[in-house]
């Protein structure tokens, strides 16, 4: 069956439909141009590094040309460009912009069911490297500037499309860059990027909520060195070798876990949760929500248990990630590192943390060394605000009944650059997705459910003419 065809009749399968059926406005068109920009978006291996990103603004760039709309591409490095396309407003309004990465994670095919490169449909998925991390938003938001040029939409501010580059590393090429190069984007309000979560229920009938992004946690990667004399494997020391006191210290500070604490947005994210999550979790939710500032840890375990994403942003979490010692079997090295990557609350205290840490660590003779700078991760606005009325409004015409409500993002985006510039930032996720749909970002078989591709373009769309009217 043709692409196309399979996904219209995939709209009538049922627990497909009311969840992602699109509003009476998309065409076959629509549908079918966006299939074929995403597919040239993933048919460039953007894997960073090195990143490649100016292959993919590129085609980017052809797709606004042919709509009329012009873009430029600023290059940090050769190979290295974020593209820039600006729709004129009225000026009513400060400009809002519509912010996705180019760049992905590496991919191996022998890991994958089918070419991490190739767009993929099978099984009523879409699978493809950045497929949801982040060339499906891309692909939308091109496909959104499109639409408001050829609708002719009276705009009370810029719309202003950033496709970025670096975003999976910073290796110096990323949005700080840009932000340094073309200070004209700092003049922006409000920005939408990535980082939110439109959840489907377990059977795909309906999405459960829609989470705007307003606050992350910030990533500090902590070095834990032990040093010895080394020596042959035949002749054992008297004292443990740096391998064998590093993986000690190690394993307590996988067993670590920090204080339970609740932001005021994951406050607003429990609290809007409690009302459309039932069973054990939703009673453990509402208990949680009835004593936010002595969370009942039962409460938190069961969380935990049933819905990991969430517990994560309760706390600071750190997560041993990479070991580093020995040359060969017959050596006793004189060196070993560990890597822990801890992601901290936005408000954490940077030298009780680290406190914490040496406590764990248990060990005077392993150093202990991370950057002390305190978290620099201010949260934007919550409530009744421009851009909460504009999501609730285009909420309601893709997924009508879905509430609205913010949410801490268990990892980092670059809204936290934003929001230090002065823009208000917020993060969404246009594809409805299923919890073990989400889970395959970063992971081989990244994937997309078909009917969720038109209804998240369609979302882009709605949100950015509400927030321009």
């Amino acid at each position: 069956m043709r692409p196309l065809l399979f996904a219209l009749a995939l709209l009538a399968v049922p627990g497909c439909g009311h969840a992602a059926s699109s509003p009476r406005s998309t065409s076959p068109q629509a549908a079918e141009e966006l299939r074929t920009l995403l597919a040239e978006l993933i048919a460039v291996d953007t894997s960073n590094p090195p990143g490649n990103e100016a292959a993919a603004a590129q085609v980017a760039a052809r797709w606004l040309r042919e709509a009329g709309i012009e873009s430029q591409l600023a290059e940090s490095a050769p190979g290295r460009a974020h593209l820039i396309a600006r729709l004129k407003g009225n000026g009513r309004a400060r400009p809002v912009l519509v912010l996705a990465h180019l760049d992905t994670v590496p991919a191996r095919k022998e890991e994958w069911a089918s070419d991490p490169w190739t767009l993929t449909e099978r099984d009523g998925f879409l699978y493809g490297r950045g497929v949801q991390d982040n060339k499906g938003m891309a692909a939308a938001s091109v496909l959104a500037l499109r639409k408001l040029k050829r609708d002719g939409v009276k705009l009370s501010r810029d719309v202003v499309l950033v496709l970025s580059a670096d975003e999976e590393v910073g290796s110096g090429n990323d949005i700080n860059w840009l932000l340094e190069h073309h200070p004209e984007l700092r003049e922006a309000e409000l920005a939408i990027n990535e980082g939110g979560l439109t959840e489907l229920t377990e059977d795909r009938r309906r999405v459960r909520f829609v989470n705007l992004q307003a606050a992350e946690r910030v990533s500090r990667n902590v070095v834990l060195k032990a040093t010895g004399p080394g020596g042959h494997s035949s002749v054992p020391p008297a004292a443990p070798n740096p391998m064998v006191r590093l993986a000690a210290a190690v394993a307590r500070v996988g067993a670590l876990t920090f204080p339970t604490r609740l932001t005021p947005v994951t406050r607003l994210n429990v609290e809007g949760r409690v009302k459309v999550t039932s069973g054990e979790l939703g009673e453990a939710l509402k208990r949680l929500a009835a004593s936010p500032d002595n969370p009942p840890q039962e409460a938190v375990d069961t969380i935990a248990r049933l819905e990991p994403a969430l517990a994560a942003v309760l706390r600071t979490t750190c997560v041993p990630t990479v070991f580093n010692a020995g040359t060969r079997p017959n050596v006793i090295p004189a060196t070993a590192e560990a890597t822990i990557n801890c992601r901290l609350l936005p408000d954490e205290d940077i030298q009780a943390f680290r406190a914490r840490l040496v406590a764990a660590v248990n060990d005077p003779d392993i150093q202990v060394e991370l950057n002390m700078k305190p978290p620099d991760s201010p949260a934007s606005p919550v409530g009744d605000n421009a851009i909460f009325r504009a999501a609730t409004a285009a909420a309601a015409k893709v997924w009508p009944g879905a509430p609205v409500f913010p949410r801490m993002s268990t990892g980092t985006t670059e809204s936290s650059a934003l929001r230090r510039a002065g823009i208000h930032a917020y993060g969404i996720d246009l594809f409805a997705l299923t919890p073990e749909d989400a889970r395959t970002a970063h992971a081989p078989n990244e994937r997309i459910p078909v009917a969720s591709l038109q209804p998240g373009a369609e979302f882009v769309y709605q949100l950015l003419s509400e927030l321009a009217k």
